[in-house]
């Protein structure tokens, strides 16, 4: 198998919530890991330029996982740990191509989101996103649900990625999903162990660079879910159809619906690479 082009833009969309915290804080320890650029990105419906006011600071929290001293600048964080961070906050009334015209202005090949009732993030689901203009960028994206810690210890930084459910369907091509999961994941936890799963009659043909492939039966929503519940992963992989833009691909798909209701954070990726 080629190998899949390495994290080196890394984009957390912000809405300066408390409860934002927990995706700011896998977007940064991602950062960290893959030695990436971090933006943070503000949508507001005010003008101003962008600055520090309300994003969320990267020091204190690298302090607290003992990564750098206290107060470490962002130049530091820069030299000591190849983490350029980025502050950028725009105006618009629409979120999603305010956020997918920034991912493709900046080439960000990994975007960290928090989905929440009532957020302007929660809304980008809802509406035309068909719409040329409301597309966003072909770029793997990790979703994380309120109230889900996820796989990152705010208080260590600790990253727990023992287990990762990756279901596979015939109608989408696996094989770029599996190569960024794989290669990501080997990066964060090299002994986490993949579960791929195909739930149908039969089991397609995705030829010898996938590993075993198990054979499941019953509704797929449902089988996913439940098997999900059983040994509970601490990620879950879906790949997408990713020809018509991340969010118009996972609203209304069995994406969307694993990702509402999976016990885990979900990491969507196109099923084809579109950037080069």
């Amino acid at each position: 198998m080629m190998e899949q082009p390495a994290v080196t833009s890394i984009l957390h969309p912000t809405d300066f919530s408390q409860s934002n915290n927990t995706a700011f804080v896998h977007a940064l320890r991602l950062a960290v890991a893959t030695r990436s650029a971090l933006h943070l990105f503000h949508v507001d419906d005010r003008s101003g330029p962008a600055d520090a006011e309300g994003f969320p600071n990267p020091s204190e929290a690298l302090a607290r996982w003992k990564m750098l001293e206290p107060g470490a600048a962002p130049a530091e964080i820069e030299s000591k740990l190849g983490v350029r961070l980025i502050n950028a906050k725009t105006e618009a009334s629409d979120v999603a191509q305010a956020v997918g015209g920034y991912a493709e202005q900046h080439n960000c090949d990994l975007l960290v989101l928090m989905t929440h009732a009532l957020s302007w993030l929660e809304r980008m689901f809802i509406g035309s996103l068909a719409e040329a203009s409301a597309r966003l960028a072909h770029a793997p994206a990790l979703f994380l649900r309120e109230g889900d810690d996820g796989f990152v210890d705010k208080a260590t930084g600790a990253i727990r990625l023992r287990r990762v459910l990756m279901p596979v369907a015939a109608e989408v091509g696996p094989m770029h999903a599996w190569g960024v999961a794989s290669n990501l994941v080997r990066l964060l936890e090299p002994t986490a162990e993949f579960r791929v799963v195909h739930v149908g009659e039969t089991l397609p043909t995705f030829g010898n660079l996938l590993p075993h492939v198990e054979l499941l039966s019953g509704p797929v929503l449902e089988t996913i879910l439940e098997i999900a519940d059983q040994s509970p992963p601490d990620l879950i992989v879906m790949a997408t159809a990713g020809h018509r833009g991340l969010f118009d691909d996972v609203r209304g798909s069995t994406t969307e619906r694993v990702l509402r209701e999976a016990p885990c954070p979900v990491l969507a990726i196109p099923g084809k690479q579109y950037r080069v």
